[in-house]
């Protein structure tokens, strides 16, 4: 089996690298989007995993290098082609920063994008994912992660007895080894909700962070649960793991610094994808000038969650992400 990318064949067991033409900059330099193709020992579907809507999160993007090479040093033992796309936002890579820097626009909220001149550059940046890399696929792995400072691990999940799609969404969110899934409807705009309109069948990953990022055994980790997903839909061989999911919980938030200063977390990752009772101190915010405790983050809810956590001594500013909690109340178990 080979696969075929606009013309030019990748033959069985092998990787290419193509360059995605975007726009010319300001300052007159192209802009590309790179995208990897390795190709499985046998014929099957073609799977995208994309990474780096968001430029500070540099875990994911990591991982999908180091993903490349965990399927080639395996021997390329799966079915069909895997594409990788390790950045989709340059710009926001280079600035280290969630939004585009050039229009301050969130990427993955402006899906499907708009045609070159009609938009701000976020949407033609979409647009361009959305008409050059996305119709190649059949199963899209949306990988999110945690910024410099914060870590996370969950998974979205829909209800299972909506459609066979819904199912198959469901069974990856539970061999994802997140023990922690979140039932929702992502908001439209997003990279999964326009493949999804494709028809493609989309999984929003949430793994990762800087607090993660020289831990060696947990790209390993990674690998192997991305390898289990993959047995849901028939890519890799052998029957998918479901034993860590814990819970699907159906109501969830995000907790945020009422004020800026110096976060000091209460909590570390131990914590990760377990249940907290309410009024746990997860963290708190001092003023480095004088001293005094300014915010104190705790759970909200009788049965909390841990979805992603701030588990550094860091900056922060007002609003920024500290955690990520489900209500444990608002689901059910699956265990």
């Amino acid at each position: 089996m080979s696969f075929v990318w606009d013309g030019t064949t990748v033959s069985a067991e092998s990787t290419a690298r193509f360059e995605v033409p975007v726009c010319v900059m300001a300052s007159g330099f192209p802009l590309t989007l790179a995208v990897h193709a390795v190709v499985g020992n046998r014929p099957g579907p073609v799977s995208l995993v994309s990474c780096g809507s968001h430029g500070e999160e540099l875990w994911s993007s990591e991982f999908c290098r180091r993903l490349r090479d965990f399927l080639v040093r395996d021997g390329y033992d799966f079915a069909g082609t895997i594409l990788l796309a390790p950045q989709l936002n340059p710009h926001s890579f280079e600035s280290g920063t969630r939004n585009t820097p050039i229009d301050f626009h969130n990427l993955n909220r402006v899906f499907p994008g708009s045609p070159l001149g009609k938009n701000w550059f976020t949407d033609t940046l979409a647009k361009v994912i959305a008409d050059k890399i996305l119709p190649k696929a059949d199963f899209v792995f949306d990988y999110h992660g945690g910024g410099s400072d914060t870590v996370i691990h969950y998974h979205y999940t829909v209800d299972p007895a909506a459609s066979e799609r819904a199912r198959i969404v469901h069974d990856v969110a539970r061999a994802s080894g997140a023990e922690v899934l979140w039932q929702q409807g992502e908001p439209r705009g997003t990279l999964s909700n326009c493949a999804e309109d494709m028809g493609k069948t989309a999984f929003v990953v949430e793994i990762g962070g800087g607090g993660l990022i020289l831990d060696i055994d947990y790209f390993e980790r990674a690998y192997r649960d991305f390898l289990n997903m993959a047995r849901v839909i028939e890519v890799v061989p052998g029957a998918p793991d479901y034993s860590a999911a814990r819970i699907v919980v159906q109501t969830g938030t995000s907790l945020r610094p009422s004020h800026g200063g110096t976060f000091l977390p209460e909590v570390g990752l131990d914590v990760m994808g377990k249940t907290v009772a309410k009024g746990t101190v997860l963290g708190r915010v001092v003023s480095p000038y004088s001293f005094e405790i300014l915010d104190e983050i705790t759970a909200p809810f009788d049965k909390t969650e841990i979805m992603m956590i701030r588990n550094r001594i860091s900056k922060v500013h007002p609003g920024e992400y500290a955690y990520i909690i489900g209500d444990g109340d608002t689901g059910y178990s699956l265990r």
